[in-house]
């Protein structure tokens, strides 16, 4: 078994693997079963954070880090036509919800902040008016003064009879134009205008995003409390996989994305890929040295003088 031989013997293998149905090579329900055993594992809680602190957490500093020191700008990860047809897409009116629209014209603390804002304008339009004594806060305050100087005469009270119907009239009118308002506000919402800027919007808010740099974001980035995040993921996914129902539609989902491959040939779908050859190579490379360490082994040699 000189390595030529083990350059066949592996050529073969490979091969073989190659003419071999997906559906002969990996059995979804085994796979499915080995993960809901994992995922019922006393211990997978401890594992699945080990996992992250040992794996995603350096990865995600590493990533962050090579951000921080460069200057290349978003825009770099989008060819050009892509980033013009973004734009253009996003571009585009953007219409509200009904729902949405709905919610902010008719929901009920919207009702009482649109009349808080009413009330406050026009109370401000009588204080404005009342400075020079010809409004109605002035009729208001001549006639308290009037009340105060009469004593309880006459006009005893008729400051704060004035007041007390000023601010009666006031509420209805406030409120008589609740309705109004409400109704303008979900016609402004809805309309073709609202639509079109929102686009824009979106648009001009894209354009400027490419051209901010890694480093923009990196630095962004570094307020998310990652280590507070990350120590939850294993809980989160402990939790989620051993809920039965999601391991059925995981389980459901693998069966539906092998259907169309399963019975094809593992070597067409390394075609589609244009891999067969890099594959080939690889198993060359990382395999022979396996192989030869292999056929020099005790165990290997107990075997062949056993035949």
């Amino acid at each position: 078994m000189d390595d030529a031989r083990l350059a066949s013997l592996l050529d073969a293998a490979f091969d073989f693997l190659c003419e071999q149905p997906l559906e002969r090579l990996i059995d979804v329900p085994r796979l499915v079963g080995a993960l809901d055993g994992a995922a019922a594992h006393p211990d997978g809680e401890r594992r699945l954070a080990g996992f992250v602190a040992r794996h995603l957490a350096p990865l995600r500093e590493r990533l962050l880090a090579r951000a921080r020191a460069s200057a290349v700008p978003l825009g770099a990860w989008l060819p050009d036509e892509a980033q013009a047809a973004l734009a253009e897409l996003l571009g585009r009116p953007a219409p509200l919800p009904r729902a949405l629209v709905e919610e902010v014209a008719a929901g009920g603390g919207v009702r009482e902040n649109v009349r808080a804002m009413l009330h406050e304008a026009v109370s401000g339009a009588l204080a404005r008016g009342g400075g020079s004594g010809r409004g109605m806060r002035g009729l208001v305050g001549w006639g308290a003064r009037a009340a105060g100087a009469a004593g309880r005469g006459l006009l005893g009270g008729l400051g704060d009879d004035l007041q007390r119907a000023l601010e009666e009239r006031l509420r209805e009118f406030v409120d008589g134009h609740i309705g109004e308002v409400q109704a303008r506000m979900a016609k402004k919402l809805a309309s073709d205008e609202t639509a079109r800027l929102l686009g824009r919007r979106r648009r001009d808010a894209f354009l400027h995003l490419l051209g901010r740099t890694e480093a923009d974001v990196a630095r962004q980035l570094d307020r998310v409390p990652f280590a507070e995040l990350e120590a939850l993921v294993p809980s989160v996914l402990a939790h989620n996989l051993r809920r039965p129902e999601l391991r059925a539609a995981l389980r459901d989902e693998a069966a539906h994305a092998l259907a169309d491959l399963a019975a094809r040939p593992l070597g067409a779908l390394l075609d589609d890929l244009a891999l067969r050859a890099r594959a080939r190579e690889a198993l060359r490379e990382h395999g022979l040295p396996l192989a030869r360490a292999f056929v020099a082994s005790p165990a290997f040699a107990a075997w062949a003088g056993s035949r």
